[in-house]
């Protein structure tokens, strides 16, 4: 990141953070009007959580550093492949130049979004030689070429295993990029909304993809990034290397979550594994009240520093005035 990248998202977890304390007054309310009045708030609640449990791989979440306590589940959603629908895999089987398959997840109605920016998509797909499934929430997108193909509701991680499929046009979502790192799909990220900004960010970082952003979307844009995903098998080979170094694990997810789960029950809890950190505020985190005393402790004593540093050459002058004075006299 920049330093102007550093500086907006500093000011972004600012806004985001008072924002959720002005929500969780509300949340708080509700909660004890549902569940009574000695019900505990959110931050007393999120205070006594012993474990935490993750869906998404460390490599993923940039290796952080963390206590036992959290465990890490990524994949845990992943399901056994199974077979697609016979029209599906027809029209799969039937593409042999390749399938962009399109879809903005279970948040985006797409049908609401610019009809301008639509437009875009529609005249970019008709230049392109490859079949297009798009996940459209209508029963009908006209105009569209006859290389496209809508559906409502499509079984996304077996649609994204068929060998076929040449990238995913995503907005960033995190279970749709676990899916299309396990079927070793390259990816053309439009983020729209939470963490698909940082989802997509890291298709460019770990080179499995692009990163478009819809509100400056072209034509040019859009078809340059679709040719370059699609036909630069470096794409694919980074994501399929990608997928190998995060299934590399000696247990799956489940069978580490449902141990982690019984390690809970056998031993009432996991307080023992929580970090000594967990309760502290954010400014007792980082010792703020050590880096002021600090800080102005050196301010002091800079400044009596200079103090004493011109007390000391005022008697200096003032000697040398006067011994100036009795030479003259």
């Amino acid at each position: 990141m920049t330093f102007w990248e550093k500086l907006n998202e500093f000011y972004n977890q600012i806004r985001i953070r008072y924002t959720s304390i002005a929500s969780e007054e509300e949340e708080n309310k509700a909660l004890k009007r549902i569940f009574g009045p000695d019900t505990l708030t959110l931050n007393e609640l999120k205070n006594r959580v012993e474990m935490l449990f993750l869906n998404i791989n460390p490599i993923w979440e940039g290796n952080y550093p963390v206590p036992p306590a959290v465990v890490y589940m990524g994949g845990l959603h992943q399901t056994p492949p199974k077979e697609l629908p016979r029209d599906l895999r027809q029209l799969l089987d039937d593409s042999t130049n390749g399938v962009i398959y399109f879809s903005f997840g279970s948040n985006v109605s797409p049908s609401l979004l610019d009809p301008a920016k639509i437009d875009i998509f529609h005249k970019v797909f008709a230049e392109l030689p490859y079949n297009v499934i798009w996940k459209w929430d209508n029963d009908s997108l006209p105009p569209r070429s006859d290389n496209v193909r809508i559906f409502k509701w499509l079984p996304q991680a077996d649609l994204l295993r068929h060998p076929n499929i040449k990238l995913f046009i995503t907005q960033g979502g995190l279970q749709s990029t676990d899916e299309a790192i396990t079927a070793g799909v390259p990816l053309v990220g439009i983020p729209m909304m939470g963490d698909q900004w940082y989802n997509v960010e890291k298709y460019v970082y770990h080179k499995i993809g692009v990163r478009l952003d819809f509100e400056e979307l072209t034509e040019e844009k859009l078809k340059k990034a679709l040719l370059d995903v699609a036909g630069n098998e470096s794409y694919r080979n980074n994501i399929v290397r990608l997928r190998n170094l995060m299934q590399d694990q000696p247990q799956k997810p489940l069978e580490r979550t449902i141990w982690w789960l019984e390690y809970i029950l056998r031993h009432g809890g996991a307080k023992h594994l929580r970090s000594p950190a967990a309760n502290i505020s954010w400014s007792e985190y980082l010792e703020l009240e050590l880096v002021f005393f600090i800080l102005i402790f050196l301010f002091t004593s800079l400044i009596l520093i200079v103090l004493v540093t011109m007390y000391i050459f005022r008697k200096f002058f003032q000697l040398y005035r006067n011994c100036n004075k009795e030479k003259v006299l």
